[in-house]
């Protein structure tokens, strides 16, 4: 009986242990991610009609591996409150998770750091505003629905949207989803269920992405396989570009109604920066969809790859374990080549 009760209460120690070891690695972890501490996960996003979800307005909370510090508008930052004077230049930035800033601090997003270029290179002569319209699981099709509703009402000078490899078809995503969630990844050992409980734990998210770390060379090696073998990229690539002109074009009619510039990017996919033989993805049809209508468009991978060459392969450029959003130096890329494009179009108002 002695004995017993002398191996219930090691296995009671060993539980209490473990569980305090497990909750000091939870908060250890918390602690490690970016933005304000928070103990647990909590939802920053509330249903709407028009669109698959909003932020919730000044929404302090920590969900998925971001803060968010949501302003009175719903955007993320600081409170927008525009004056409209004449040396003030307005800027919008519309798109999914790699503009609102997935995984980083809210000053290392792109359009923060945009800001700030801007504001340097044009000094005390003019006041930079920088609004970021950015929401985890947006697509292209919300983009236009968002430029109407909420980002004309600022009077923006430019307007820029960001779009994602995932929001068209192409042969890039495809070989993409065979690596990252076929039969034999991670993703696919786990229910969804299971993976949204989880994933609401730091210490989850934490093994996840070192797990993806650990492997990044070997998928990465297998997307390059997978992609050497896709034939048919060209026709996958142009589905759905028609209805993506179609929207384009509406933006950009809306832009110049409000007497707004409209710029456009595509932010690139890990492998597609540091795979010289990936698919090219959809970037030259957009890019081609975007010229024939006259809307700038920013080829983010070549800045990206340019950015390697110069500095070296070891050059990180996305978040640790993660496929799809660039880190802060990878940010540091786009709002360099977005304040290229915005400075050009004040240098020529100006020399008008």
């Amino acid at each position: 009986m002695n004995a017993m009760v002398s191996v219930c209460r090691k296995l009671a120690v060993m539980a209490i242990a473990s569980f305090v070891i497990l909750l000091l690695a939870e908060l250890v972890a918390r602690a490690a991610e970016p933005g304000e501490f928070r103990w647990y996960d909590m939802s920053p996003y509330e249903k709407v009609a028009n669109l698959p979800h909003v932020h919730r307005r000044r929404a302090r909370v920590q969900w998925d591996g971001s803060y968010y510090e949501i302003n009175t508008r719903g955007w993320r930052g600081p409170e927008f409150e525009p004056s409209y004077a004449s040396d003030e230049l307005r800027v919008v930035a519309i798109g999914d998770s790699c503009t609102f800033g997935k995984a980083v601090e809210e000053a290392d997003s792109w359009p923060r750091q945009l800001e700030r270029e801007l504001q340097s290179r044009l000094g005390a002569a003019r006041r930079v505003r920088v609004a970021n319209l950015g929401v985890n699981g947006y697509s292209s099709r919300d983009y236009l629905e968002i430029l109407k509703t909420q980002a004309i009402e600022v009077k923006p000078h430019v307007v820029v949207v960001g779009y994602c490899l995932n929001d068209f078809p192409n042969a890039l995503k495809q070989v993409d989803a065979a690596v990252f969630q076929g039969k034999e990844s991670l993703r696919a050992q786990l229910s969804w269920d299971m993976r949204e409980q989880l994933g609401r734990l730091a210490l989850f998210r934490w093994l996840r992405a070192s797990y993806y770390e650990f492997r990044r060379s070997e998928d990465l090696a297998q997307v390059e396989l997978l992609a050497s073998r896709v034939v048919g990229d060209a026709a996958n690539a142009t589905a759905g570009m028609d209805a993506e002109r179609q929207r384009a074009e509406e933006m950009r009619a809306v832009c110049t109604g409000a007497g707004a510039e409209l710029v456009t990017m595509l932010f690139p996919y890990e492998s597609q920066v540091y795979l010289d033989t990936a698919v090219a993805g959809p970037g030259p049809k957009l890019k081609a969809t975007m010229e024939s209508i006259d809307v700038p468009f920013l080829d983010l991978a070549s800045v990206f790859r340019e950015s390697l060459s110069t500095n070296g392969e070891s050059q990180r450029l996305f978040v640790r374990g993660d496929r799809y959003h660039p880190n802060a130096e990878g940010y540091a890329l786009v709002a360099r080549s977005v304040a290229a494009q915005i400075l050009a179009r004040v240098a020529a108002d100006e020399g008008r």
